[in-house]
């Protein structure tokens, strides 16, 4: 992030209840247990301790809510698709990860990230399906590019595309090292741009129901 913004820990939530007051703008992390959602968010940040990592995925239990300036939130979900918890657990987060999307739907930036050596999973189409299905607009964020070699890499982001392209999506694909920090002025630029753009169409709300009023 740019050094004049500043992202903090505000709380985490294991039910609607729990979730801070609505903004016009939020930043939701999305992604399958060990794609590197938690490595993204402190290379993101520059924040270290930020968001917790672990060589244990699926540690993400609750949706954590992080305050950008006071401005924005980030939002870093559950991982989905972690076969070690319980069905009722794993069943216990999609429907808090849903009603997430469905109260905030009309605030949310939704930045849905993926392994690049994997491609797009069966999960991960689904999660696409709900954000198109609710107007939320998204971006994919493909991760672990040092893995592999400039050829692979060419090949592997080759594949992302035409996958999304065969599954009828439309989304920019930001490829993102959280070992070397490519893609992290992209992603920067991408949500501020947004940001921007939602904090425009608030206002633009507001003067027509004043002026209707």
């Amino acid at each position: 992030m740019a050094q004049t913004s500043e992202a903090k820990f505000l709380l985490s939530a294991r039910a609607v209840e729990q979730f801070p007051r609505a903004l016009d703008f939020e930043a939701a992390f999305f992604g399958r247990s060990n794609v590197g959602k938690s490595s993204l968010l402190n290379e993101y940040t520059g924040m270290n301790k930020l968001a917790r990592v672990s060589s244990t995925p699926g540690c993400t239990r609750e949706i954590n809510f992080f305050s950008v300036d006071n401005k924005y939130y980030l939002v870093d979900l559950p991982g989905y698709g972690y076969a070690r918890y319980s069905k009722d657990e794993q069943q216990r987060w999609a429907e808090l990860i849903n009603e997430y999307i469905t109260l905030r739907a009309g605030r949310i930036l939704g930045i849905v990230i993926l392994d690049i050596r994997r491609g797009l999973t069966p999960l991960d189409i689904m999660l696409l399906e709900i954000l198109k299905s609710k107007n939320v607009n998204f971006i994919i964020v493909a991760t672990k590019i040092d893995k592999l070699k400039t050829n692979e890499l060419r090949a592997a982001t080759l594949k992302v595309k035409s996958q999304i392209k065969l599954e009828g999506f439309e989304s920019e694909i930001i490829r993102f090292s959280a070992v070397t920090g490519e893609g992290k002025k992209e992603l920067y630029n991408n949500i501020t741009k947004k940001y921007q753009l939602f904090r425009q169409a608030a206002r633009e709300k507001a003067e027509d129901v004043f002026i209707d009023e």
